[in-house]
């Protein structure tokens, strides 16, 4: 489906902005009057920029001085955490907001959470539109007209289950590498919920403080970012469920697998579905046409 399908069918008209050779991050549409820019870099002033997420390759961070971006309450924490004053609009997640264009007309985004890190947030648009971002648990999620979502574990070699067990039996003294926005918070939770005191390293402890979990200064088990893990002594893991990493991995990932993603999409059920993210394989596009649902990928928009 491209994108006058879209505009004819559903009332909106996606597309992808061109910038030098190439196109800015994710994608960008038009509803109601107003220019969407979702994940991606920063619009014309009275273009709303929506921030699913705290991830860098989610655009959040080049965002944090746009006062036309819409960030959750906890992303906008994370971000002035890690570059200083979020200046756009903030919302709890799983409350509406409120959208005011230059021209005065007004929109209700409903906010639904998505689970794969503190403040993430999906977005779904009164036509039927919904925008996910990064997924970890859909059962949140609503039934849609559009699904517009990730595929970041979009090829079957990728179906996994999280090894919470594992983590909970770590040995004391042990150090684990975690990706330090997200990840090392989740697992920081998950240890000190286990009976363990943690500490957490580098830019992970800036975000945890921000977040109001607690942690050690010295603990039973020590969260770094994976690229030093180099510099520790004693037992030492990943925890990750890709598998090109050196140490031994604890499976615990922020995503949907494979699995997950066909079933969020049973879930809700959509008409159509846009991977705008991530690598959606043949495999996983011919699947969900199999069940019956139409599916585009970024390369089926068109470029403004």
């Amino acid at each position: 489906m491209n994108s006058l399908d879209f505009s004819e069918f559903f009332g909106f008209f996606p597309f992808r902005r061109r910038w030098g050779s190439g196109f800015r991050p994710h994608f960008s549409f038009r509803y109601s009057g107003i220019t969407f820019h979702v994940d991606s870099s920063r619009g014309r002033a009275g273009e709303v920029n929506l921030i699913t997420h705290a991830h860098t390759d989610h655009y959040g961070q080049r965002n944090v001085k746009n006062r036309f971006a819409l960030a959750s309450v906890e992303t906008a924490k994370i971000l002035e955490a890690c570059c200083g004053e979020y200046r756009g609009k903030r919302f709890e997640v799983g409350r509406a907001v409120r959208i005011r264009s230059t021209s005065g007309e007004k929109i209700r985004i409903r906010t639904y959470h998505t689970y794969h890190m503190h403040g993430s947030s999906a977005f779904l648009f009164d036509n039927g539109l919904l925008i996910t971002g990064d997924v970890k648990d859909y059962r949140s999620l609503p039934k849609c007209k559009v699904l517009v979502t990730e595929a970041t574990y979009g090829s079957r070699r990728y179906v996994f289950e999280d090894e919470i067990d594992r983590l909970v039996r770590v040995e004391r003294g042990s150090v684990l590498g975690a990706y330090p926005i997200g990840k090392a918070q989740r697992a920081a939770e998950i240890l000190e919920n286990a009976g363990y005191d943690v500490c957490v390293e580098g830019k992970g402890r800036i975000v945890c403080e921000s977040l109001g979990i607690d942690i050690c200064d010295t603990g039973d088990v020590t969260i770094a970012p994976p690229r030093n893990l180099g510099e520790y002594p004693g037992v030492k893991y990943v925890l990750t469920a890709q598998d090109f990493y050196r140490y031994p991995r604890i499976v615990l990932s922020d995503h949907l697998d494979y699995e997950g993603i066909l079933k969020m999409v049973e879930h809700c059920d959509p008409e159509c579905v846009l991977f705008y993210h991530g690598r959606p394989g043949r495999e996983l596009v011919e699947e969900v046409r199999g069940m019956g649902y139409e599916v585009s990928t970024l390369e089926d928009l068109d470029a403004l």
